[in-house]
């Protein structure tokens, strides 16, 4: 009967403390699995903002280069048509001459000379609107990038203080965690820990008092 009890109590106390540790790690869980999402949010909203320096720094480079190039193509543009414009005006008035040879001579350089500025007009001007195409999408791009800065700054400060209180909370746990499995692991030793003595001499002994000289005769 005595083991029974026993039995039954070292049963109920495990039991107890099996449930009020499966709480802790359950709590515990779920703070971690809070710590994991804000980390997840604060990576995220960096993102954004790395994005965004990203797009920015190649949108300036773009618009630097499409600058340069714009300008050594206007120079081009502008040296071919200074050049085509004299040569024109010395081949036309080589066209005064009463020669007729040399005048149907003189159109035909005339034909060439404008076909010839044509292409590279027409060449020049291509790599213009690319120039120009580059330049314009650096400028979408640095907006982009400015978008994607402020979404994430935006993100970033409420992230970083969610991830803060979740780590606190976290930390608050894990101690109170310790405590507990401390205390358990004292009242388990405790409990475990008593034995039944076992009577010694002293305690057969009974309290029955000393017969008198008399009483022995």
């Amino acid at each position: 009967m005595l083991f029974m009890l026993l039995w039954v109590a070292t049963t109920g106390i495990a039991q107890e403390n099996t449930t009020e540790m499966s709480r802790e790690e359950m709590a515990l869980q779920r703070a971690k699995d809070k710590v994991t999402r804000a980390e997840a949010s604060v990576a995220r909203a960096q993102t954004y903002i790395n994005q965004g320096d990203s797009l920015v720094s190649i949108g300036e480079q773009m618009m630097t280069e499409a600058k340069d190039e714009l300008k050594k193509l206007k120079n081009e543009k502008s040296v071919i048509d200074k050049t085509y414009s004299t040569d024109k005006k010395d081949l036309e008035k080589q066209l005064k001459t009463d020669n007729r040879t040399q005048r149907d001579k003189v159109r035909a350089e005339i034909r060439e000379l404008d076909t010839k500025y044509r292409e590279d007009s027409r060449a020049v001007d291509t790599k213009l609107k690319e120039a120009n195409r580059k330049y314009d999408k650096g400028k979408k791009n640095i907006a982009k990038g400015n978008e994607k800065l402020k979404l994430g700054k935006q993100k970033l400060k409420p992230a970083e203080k969610t991830l803060d209180e979740a780590r606190e909370q976290l930390e608050t746990l894990t101690g109170t965690e310790d405590d507990i499995e401390k205390e358990n692991k004292t009242k388990k030793k405790g409990f475990f820990g008593k034995k039944d003595k076992k009577p010694t001499a002293e305690d057969n002994k009974t309290d029955e008092p000393k017969k008198s000289e008399t009483e022995k005769k």
